[in-house]
């Protein structure tokens, strides 16, 4: 037997391979009898063998090549000891198989043993890679530090079948069909023995340049045990194999038992040479072959095995899904969207040359060629650059999704052209049988798993409605806020973030029991520090017309695990009109909330909707009476009789965050009229408030109002350094800005330090006190603040600073100082908010990510396709989804099954589509649908209601439309049909009625007269011209009132309905950030996204005085809402006889909502003279209204209008339809406003 030596200077196995260094001629060494392949004798050798040992000892250190050391005196001798352990070590030599990839018994086996040891006590077996490490620091492709499999888990190899085709394919005629198995996970690769051949010959290169010395001759002693043996069962199999025919031939389903240290026996014999029948042998050697190379770690890890196996790092994550087909691509430059695909030669190669010189052109002349790992998942693909690792695109599966290929649509017989909505791609494969090989695997996957999303659904919508999903109802900004932060603090992996508005220091519990532990900047900041990702997308505005300053929320929770995106660029974009106005959050895509609530100032509430948070602070009583600034009075004023000045500047703004009197998780169920007060000072004023500031300074020193400052936090033991917000904290893991990013950010962290240390605690630069004294875990604390704090007496304030706010007094600005009052408590109550939001587990919640990740990928392209810190985002799969784990425990919130559908409206600009006219308004066709199916009422709270007849050509939706359809309907029927519409009685624009400030808050509401009763598109309008003499029988329009004492003084103000909410028959519900306008409803404008819900669960229910089913949720949820807005939470309506389970009844609609709405208003136009009003028609009658305001009721009978104030109940008070009705409210076109296109208000 005869070894052929091919390489030089490596220690195999079995042999020592070299090559003759004369002529390169190969020289075969017989290792039995010690003879070359020429029957050289011994004698004759030994020099020039001795010359090729000596030369490979200089080149390589080798020493005696791994066997027992020899001292040789001569070269004679050293050649004999050379084949003297030749012969021992290598009995039985087996010239069939390469036996080179050997290895000692310690690298033989992964550790399979050493997990099963560790599941034996009781550790969790790996069944796949967390999913946490696709956001690990990327690896490139041939690193040896590059980790791919599962450890500890065995990889099992099956070859199931082979096409052969010896005409096309001489050499390697069997095309083998491998399945392979690596824990929970299988896949199939196609390869040929050449293949196989290339793979061995690369892990040779690699096993000689380890330097690994021979087995050991106890090893190889026991390999030729295992041979012999394995020789026996060959032959035993092949007698077996042949008695079978070959078609109806069925491979062992099991393995055989793993043998510990089992060699990798490649198989020689080139495929041309193997018969017909003896395929199935050599399918078994190869099998064997590759099940014991893929159980020696330092193979199955190496670059080359994991690209034959086709795998990488994403492909045992088991929620990114199944193991999908892999491989290495080259991919054209340019291809990614339509534009960048090269030169075009000014259009002429498109209309002038064939098909095959214009990919010529693009192909060759103006795009480049690069190497890409491509894969595919269960609904979404994508490609890393091998290079780096990094993954550089991510594509889903949608309805835009088309793959094709040939010299049409590539120019390329093996290319294939893929696209979706968003992007298109172009690739070219190795060979043809691989191009048609991917296309059939794409469309296989869009067929089957991906399914969903590549066939049409309901409403148009990017998902199908989605059932048993488990889901609960979320009312006003305290519940939904409190919620989103208990699920946040249970990330484990990602949250993801989406808000037109955002504000870091929004506390997201109340009160601020445990200082900012629960405030926004310092949660997220908290679970970056943990390794949770966060990704945020922030709406960017336009800075002259909006303060909402999203680059300082940016700016503010810079960090390296949180990563923000603000879109849209105006000017590169185009867009200056539109904006992104989502509310998501999305934590492990597992838990999804969205609604009308933004993570930002003035949207935490609840059912109380409280009017004055002064924290308790002792007012001295003033003989003054000034007007309060509200919504009916912003501008405010003084009474007749008033004439002392009311206070200064706050410092309370800093230390009255927290100083709880109640138990900790409750909030004092006093009005904060009637609690005890101390003392205060207020924030900045206006000229006209300080003009009234006279005589209380010599009434007050400083020294008495700093007296008792911190007797409570003492008693309590309250640690106050953690009171002090701190200014600007410098982040240790900081993301990196540009210089002038960076600039910015520093600029609002000195602005805000001087206004903590100068305006609020008195401290100024030139302050003997200005050295800080301490910083204790980043929080500022002076001796000047230690003694401001001796002594707060009263409870914690509930909105701190720019959170306590008023829309139509004070729009937002500074908010680069967040502890700075935005108005003055003392005069002007808060604006009350109304808002709804939901909760979505499983594969809804999934749904919300995957828009939110649609947006993201899109995003990044545009604005930071090479920059690494910002990555592409990967949707989980659908398969098997895992609740948050104690989330429903956390929340103490009963969550009930329904059938989810997400919906949204998107356009190229927004969600990144290819083709501008490819547009989503699945929101709107849901709304429209659920009108018109309703049966026996609809139910709408939103922040407009502007929507005309299908006729109009100034607003486009046509949920107006649908809404009369339905009412004209169940006239002629003569069917019972209730619709309730509730929204804010102003838009909350800054601004006076009547007055130039006042020109926007006209104009929208100029657009919801008109839909409602102003024109004849109007609904009103229209349904009087139908024959219907009284609209409200069918549908009536409602706001929200609520009324405090501020000062001694009743105050009122306006309840701002923000909900995006339409529910239907106490089984259909819609809820999400779509207003009724054509901004939210058609797609192209502003970015919205809403859920549509349909009960699955029902209780006994009434409808129209017969028996209804209730659904548990939309019924639970419109009789929350009823009962908040008749004020009737807290009371049984047992016992006082009172019924809401049937909105269609006469009884509750005329008795019970009609009427106790109807005589809300009155009370309030009496007592407290309110705009908007009935009694007001034209901006001069607005004017006498307004200065008659004293002469209401509170001021000519105080005990009367108390007395009526109490018979006020909830906050339902009617719309008034003819409020400035003989007045034109449109902007003049001289105006700003009047220059703008009609479609922003619309």
């Amino acid at each position: 037997m005869y070894t052929s030596v091919k390489i030089i200077a490596s220690i195999n196995g079995q042999n020592i391979v070299y090559q003759h260094p004369r002529g390169n001629r190969e020289v075969k060494i017989d290792l039995s009898y010690g003879k070359t392949e020429e029957r050289m004798e011994r004698s004759e050798l030994p020099l020039s063998f001795h010359n090729l040992i000596k030369r490979d000892e200089e080149l390589y250190g080798y020493t005696n090549y791994g066997m027992e050391p020899q001292t040789p005196s001569t070269p004679g001798d050293c050649l004999q000891g050379v084949f003297q352990n030749l012969d021992s070590l290598n009995p039985g030599i087996d010239s069939d198989f390469d036996e080179s990839l050997a290895v000692p018994e310690s690298l033989s086996i992964i550790d399979i043993e050493k997990a099963k040891e560790e599941v034996d006590a009781g550790a969790p077996l790996a069944t796949s890679v967390p999913y946490k490490s696709i956001h690990d620091p990327p690896i490139k492709f041939n690193s040896v530090h590059r980790k791919v499999f599962i450890p500890g888990v065995e990889i099992k190899v099956r070859f199931v079948e082979n096409e052969r085709s010896v005409t096309t394919h001489l050499l390697n005629p069997n095309l083998y069909k491998i399945n392979l198995q690596h824990g929970d996970f299988t896949w199939t690769i196609k390869k040929r023995y050449k293949h196989i051949l290339y793979l061995h010959q690369q892990l040779s290169l690699y096993r000689a340049s380890l330097k690994i010395p021979f087995p050991t001759k106890t090893h190889k002693v026991r390999r030729a045990s295992f041979k012999n043996t394995i020789d026996s069962e060959e032959k035993a199999e092949i007698v077996a194999l042949q008695a079978v025919p070959r078609s109806n031939s069925r491979r062992r389903e099991g393995r055989p038992k793993k043998r510990k240290g089992a060699l990798p026996r490649f198989p020689r014999k080139p495929e041309v040479m193997v018969t017909y029948e003896g395929i199935q042998l050599r399918m078994k050697q190869l099998e064997e072959y590759l099940y014991n190379l893929l159980n020696i770690s330092i193979y199955r890890n190496h670059y080359e095995t994991v690209k034959f196996l086709e795998v990488s790092h994403l492909s045992f994550i088991s929620e990114l899904g199944c193991k999908g087909k892999e491989g290495l691509v080259e991919k054209r430059t340019g291809s990614t969207r339509p534009g960048q695909a090269g030169c075009n030669c000014f259009g002429l190669l498109g209309n002038m040359v064939c098909v095959r010189c214009n990919y010529c052109c693009t192909g060759l002349m103006c795009a480049k060629w690069q190497e890409r790992w491509f894969f595919v998942k269960d609904t979404f693909f994508g490609y890393i650059r091998p290079s780096d690792g990094i993954v550089k695109g991510v594509m889903l599966f949608d309805q835009g999704f088309e793959v094709s290929s040939g010299m049409y649509s590539t120019g390329l017989t093996n290319g294939l052209q893929i696209l979706n909505q968003s992007r298109q791609m172009v690739i070219k494969c190795w060979t043809k049988r691989r191009s048609k090989e991917w296309m059939s695997y794409l469309r296989t996957v869009a067929n089957q798993s991906a399914r969903c999303f590549t066939s049409p659904n309901v409403h148009h919508s990017f998902a199908p409605p989605r059932s048993s999903t488990p889901a609960c109802s979320l009312v006003d900004g305290r519940d939904y806020l409190a919620a989103v932060a208990d699920a946040m603090e249970l990330a484990k992996q990602e949250i993801y973030v989406a808000d037109w508005w955002l504000s870091p220091e929004l506390h997201m519990k109340r009160p601020a029991l445990h200082g900012d532990y629960w405030r926004l900047d310092t949660l997220l900041k908290r679970k970056a520090a943990q390794g949770v990702k966060v990704f945020i997308m922030l709406y960017k505005e336009v800075e002259m017309a909006l303060g909402i300053n999203s680059f300082y929320s940016k700016s503010r929770l810079a960090n390296e695990n949180i990563k923000v995106f603000r879109h849209p660029d105006h000017a590169k974009a185009g867009v200056l009109f539109w904006a992104h106005h989502e509310k998501i959050v999305v934590v492990d895509q597992t838990v999804a909330f969205l609604g009308g609530i933004d993570l930002c100032y003035g949207r935490w509430d609840d059912h109380k909707h409280r009017l004055t948070d002064l924290g308790n602070i002792l007012h001295p009583k003033s003989v003054i009476k000034t007007k309060k600034k509200t919504s009916s009075y912003p501008a405010g004023g003084v009474y007749v009789e008033s004439g002392l000045e009311l206070a200064k500047t706050s410092r309370d703004i800093v230390i009255g965050l927290q100083i709880p009197i109640q138990e900790v998780g409750e909030i004092s169920e006093e009005e904060p009229e009637k609690q005890e007060e101390t003392e205060v000072q207020k924030p900045e004023m206006n000229i006209e408030d300080k003009l009234l500031q006279v005589g209380l300074q010599n009434d007050i020193s400083d020294g008495e109002q700093k007296k008792n400052v911190l007797d409570k936090i003492t008693d309590k033991g309250k640690d106050f350094i953690s009171i002090i917000y701190p200014p600007f904290e410098e982040e240790r893991n900081e993301q990196k800005f540009d210089d002038s990013e960076r600039k910015k950010a520093e600029k609002y962290a000195r602005s805000n330090e001087e206004v903590l240390l100068s305006n609020v605690l008195g401290i100024t630069k030139d302050s003997e006190h200005a050295p800080l004294a301490s910083v204790v875990e980043g929080r500022v604390i002076t001796e000047n603040t230690q003694k401001a704090l001796e002594g707060i007496e009263g409870n914690s304030k509930l909105w701190i600073g720019k959170d306590y706010v008023n829309f139509i007094v004070k729009d937002f600005n500074s908010l680069d100082l967040p502890f700075v009052d935005l108005v003055d408590r003392n005069t002007t109550p808060r604006m009350p908010w109304h808002d709804v939001g939901v909760m979505l587990q499983g594969a809804a919640a999934r749904d919300v990510a995957r828009h939110f990740i649609q947006r993201w990928n899109a995003i990044k392209l545009e604005k930071a396709r090479q920059n690494t810190n910002y990555p592409y985002l990967l949707p989980k799969t659908y398969n098997d989804i895992e609740p948050l784990k104690d989330l429903e425990n956390v929340l103490n919130i009963d969550m009930t099954n329904v059938s989810c559908q997400v919906l949204r409206s998107a356009s190229s600009w927004s969600c990144g589509f290819l083709e501008p006219d490819t547009v989503e308004q699945s929101i709107h066709n849901a709304y429209v649908d659920t009108i018109t199916r309703a049966q026996h009422y609809v139910y709408i709270e939103n922040q407009f209601y502007i929507t005309l007849s299908a006729s109009s050509h100034s607003v486009r939706n046509q949920i107006g439309e649908a809404l009369f359809n339905r009412i004209v309907r169940a006239h002629r029927t003569g069917e019972s049909f209730r619709a309730f519409v509730v929204m804010p009685l102003l838009p909350a624009f800054e601004g006076e009625l009547g007055a130039a400030s006042g020109t926007s808050l006209h104009a929208v509401t100029h657009w919801n007269y008109r839909s409602i009763c102003r024109s004849r598109e109007a609904i009103l309008t229209r349904l009087y011209e139908a024959g219907i003499t009284d609209p409200s029988i069918y549908i009536t329009f409602h706001g929200l009132r609520t009324h405090a004492q501020l000062d001694g003084e009743p105050v009122t103000e306006l309840v701002y309905v923000h909900s995006k909410l339409l529910l239907a028959d106490d089984r259909v519900a819609i809820c999400g950030s779509a207003n009724i306008n054509d901004r939210s409803m058609i797609g192209t404008r502003d970015s919205e996204i809403a859920v549509l819900l349909q009960d699955e669960q029902f209780e006994d229910g009434t409808m129209g005085g017969k028996p209804f089913p209730s659904g548990k949720l939309v019924g639970g949820l419109r009789k929350k809402l009823f009962r908040e807005h008749l004020g009737l939470l807290d009371i049984d309506l047992e016992r006082i006889g009172l019924n809401i389970e049937d909105p269609c009844s006469e009884e509750f609609y005329k008795g019970v909502w009609q009427a106790r709405s109807r005589l809300n208003t009155e009370i309030y136009e009496e007592v407290f003279h309110t705009l908007p009003s009935d009694s007001v028609h034209t901006f001069a009658e607005l004017k006498k209204y307004q200065e008659e305001n004293s002469e209401s009721l509170w001021h000519r009978d105080p005990a009367l209008a108390n007395r009526k104030i109490d018979l006020i109940q909830g906050y339902l008070v009617d719309f008034p339809l003819n409020f400035l009705c003989n007045e034109v409210l449109t902007p003049k076109n001289t105006t700003m406003e009047g220059m703008l296109p009609t479609s922003l208000w619309t």
